[in-house]
């Protein structure tokens, strides 16, 4: 059995498909043979060397996949071998090879792996490997409330008045990040362009706007205050019309996926912040609600078993071959509210 990789050779070089050694789990880890590498934005910014975390070349990169257990090590005890799952392998934070998600075999950890049911498909399951981040956000630095658990998939026990603005719910950050304020009983509000409008009602948004409308500042203030604002998309004029918002109602911070943008002044008393989600998983004080998310029973179980969560839209590009291809379209934003997948053993 033998196990093959894209491996970047050196900082921002091409990508070259080649042999990797098959991993060998240690205690609390396990191996999974991948049957869908979901692509994200922070692939090809890794990729290029523009995200500033240490890493070895060569290098194997991705943090996630979907595929079944191929190998237990010692002490794993909630999976068995061929069992359906998603998992957060956090490459980024272990600079290790073997945890890289592109390849045909992927180290990770029992902690950071969920079951998959049997009516969900890897490709789509793997849409679900943002949760994370989103759940991170919204909970531990936004601090707003966790969803019940079983909560009602498509109608939240409670519309509570206080109001939360996640802009660019059109991108699958934003997707899933309206879906769980919703689950938790917030009334959300959205930006979006018009074609994601009816599917992020679908999910639990009250009202979503058109972020490119020339009125935006004016329309999302009129809708306000709101208990809290997340950048699950967001450029410069963006970033200019949310200081706007937040402003109007006395200050605030937002979280953003990139920071403060260049050129961007936010008004007095408003502050962006940009946040390493990944890292939130594996920080001790972080256990319980790590558990909560990735554990049995915990939300992405509920929403990958009992098909809770709504998806989105997924697109198969093919094999590890074409994964310089969907790095390529990430970074030219060509594949905007869905996720790419890479198909291993489709070469």
């Amino acid at each position: 059995m033998s196990n093959q990789a894209a491996w970047i050779p050196s900082k921002g070089a091409a990508i070259e498909i080649g042999h990797a050694e098959m991993p060998i789990p240690g205690p609390g880890e396990l191996v999974i043979e991948n049957h869908a590498i979901p692509l994200h934005p922070g692939d090809w910014k890794l990729a290029k060397g523009i995200i500033p975390i240490p890493m070895t070349y060569p290098a194997i990169l991705g943090n996630y996949t979907a595929g079944t257990i191929h190998s237990l090590g010692p002490n794993t005890t909630r999976f068995k071998v061929g069992e359906r799952v998603l998992s957060m392998s956090a490459l980024a934070l272990r600079n290790d090879h073997r945890f890289g998600g592109h390849q045909k075999y992927t180290l990770s950890t029992e902690m950071l792996t969920a079951h998959i049911g049997p009516d969900v498909g890897f490709e789509e399951a793997s849409a679900a490997s943002i949760v994370y981040a989103a759940m991170s956000a919204l909970v531990l630095h936004l601090n707003l409330a966790r969803p019940p658990l079983p909560p009602s998939p498509r109608d939240p026990i409670s519309r509570s008045a206080e109001k939360v603005l996640i802009w660019g719910g059109g991108s699958s950050l934003g997707f899933f990040a309206v879906q769980i304020a919703a689950l938790a009983g917030y009334t959300v509000l959205s930006t979006a362009s018009p074609a994601s409008f009816e599917a992020l009602k679908q999910v639990g948004a009250k009202e979503v706007l058109d972020y490119r409308s020339p009125s935006i500042a004016e329309e999302v203030i009129a809708l306000g205050p709101f208990k809290t604002v997340f950048a699950a998309a967001d450029a410069a004029g963006d970033q200019v019309v949310i200081g706007q918002v937040l402003a109007a109602q006395g200050g605030g911070r937002f979280i953003s996926t990139m920071g403060v943008r260049p050129g961007v002044v936010l008004p007095p008393g408003v502050e962006g912040v940009f946040v390493q989600y990944m890292d939130d998983y594996l920080k001790p004080e972080n256990e319980e609600f790590v558990k909560w998310v990735w554990g049995d029973a915990g939300f992405l179980e509920w929403g990958l078993r009992e098909g809770g969560l709504a998806l989105g839209e997924v697109e198969g590009i093919g094999g590890l071959g074409m994964l310089a291809e969907g790095l390529r379209r990430l970074e030219k934003g060509e594949a905007r509210g869905r996720r790419l997948v890479v198909r291993p053993g489709l070469e």
